[in-house]
């Protein structure tokens, strides 16, 4: 059994959480022992039975079609918008008998398999594309092994707080963008008097937000700025250990992984009251309003006062362990290669 793993973009156009969690699914299924490696476009042989896509979008419409023509299993790793508001439900409707959405559908019914996040993905896969429950799985995002180690945290807490001279701190972690709102979080920390560190670049496209928040947080001593740390380095790590909270008040997401990692590190959880906090792995986070800045001050000040009440259960975050997806991925692989196998 081999399995190819094809990004959505090439990684050089876009590199974020999705992207990031293609890689680190890859390595949680070697691990298990699965014959994995991405896809060479430029290859020409097709000497492999399953090809896993990241992204149910239109740019992966033709490699699912002609996947399916050589008669290779196709598995989709998808990620869904939540349909929150009018405007997004119109929207799908829309697009749904003219353009993209219908294409979406259509790779669906070809998709031998859908991989979704979490129970609220696979509602949506089955209300909006129309899957069947049994061609779907809830495979939640890798969090890696480091976040989940008790035996260092203590010195990394210490080595970051030393480093960057800050403790005592709210963390959050991301691109720089107003999707995730870092400029209302910098406010509402100002206000309350509250130590915040923020890890992220500046996304493409949104220099003129990153100014916004440069402008905000530079007569400001209480608030530090790391502008990108590698994923799963030591520092990215001891900044989780060493912050008392870690808050994303985003307007949308779908299983932001920083949030995954914070639950590993159990630290208490600060979320926007939007559909993707509402998922099993941030249960007991506090949720705020994202539009208002007083209910973020709001939410700090309740967090500071009893913070362990608002803590991810270790029971539930495991299952993002790199062993726990891996396995899940291998064993979907072998149902879907049995099948093969039993109908020829």
């Amino acid at each position: 059994m081999k399995v190819k793993f094809l990004p959505y973009q090439p990684h050089c156009f876009a590199f974020g959480g999705f992207e990031i969690q293609t890689l680190s699914t890859l390595l949680a299924v070697q691990k298990a022992g699965v014959n994995a490696s991405t896809l060479d476009v430029w290859d020409k042989s097709s000497d492999f039975d399953i090809l896993n896509c990241w992204g149910l979008e239109v740019g992966n419409y033709e490699n699912v079609f002609w996947a399916k023509r050589a008669g290779k299993q196709v598995v989709i790793s998808a990620l869904f918008p939540y349909y929150e508001t009018l405007k997004e439900k119109v929207k799908y409707h829309v697009s749904a008998a003219i353009y993209k959405v219908k294409l979406m559908h259509e790779m669906a019914a070809m998709a031998d398999h859908i991989v979704v996040v979490n129970d609220i993905q696979a509602e949506i896969c089955q209300k909006y594309f129309r899957v069947a429950p049994t061609k779907i799985s809830v495979i939640p995002n890798v969090v890696k092994k480091s976040f989940f180690s008790e035996n260092d945290r203590a010195t990394l807490a210490q080595s970051f707080s030393e480093k960057y001279v800050i403790s005592d701190f709210i963390l959050t972690t991301g691109n720089i963008c107003r999707r995730k709102n870092q400029i209302s979080l910098a406010q509402a920390c100002i206000n309350t008097k509250t130590k915040l560190v923020i890890i992220g670049k500046i996304l493409d496209g949104e220099s003129d937000y990153g100014q916004q928040l440069e402008n905000l947080i530079r007569p400001h001593q209480n608030i530090v700025w790391l502008h990108g740390l590698e994923p799963g380095s030591m520092d990215l790590v001891g900044a989780y250990s060493a912050c008392s909270a870690f808050a994303l008040p985003s307007f949308e997401e779908q299983q932001p992984i920083s949030l995954l990692e914070a639950a590993a590190q159990q630290k208490p959880l600060l979320i926007a009251k939007r559909a993707y906090a509402y998922q099993k792995y941030y249960k007991n986070a506090l949720l705020v309003e994202p539009k208002s800045i007083r209910s973020i001050e709001t939410g700090i000040n309740t967090v500071k006062k009893a913070p362990l009440k608002y803590v991810t259960p270790c029971s539930i975050i495991e299952e993002c362990t790199e062993e726990s997806v891996g396995k899940a991925y291998l064993e979907l692989y072998h149902t879907l290669t049995e099948r093969v196998n039993t109908k020829s």
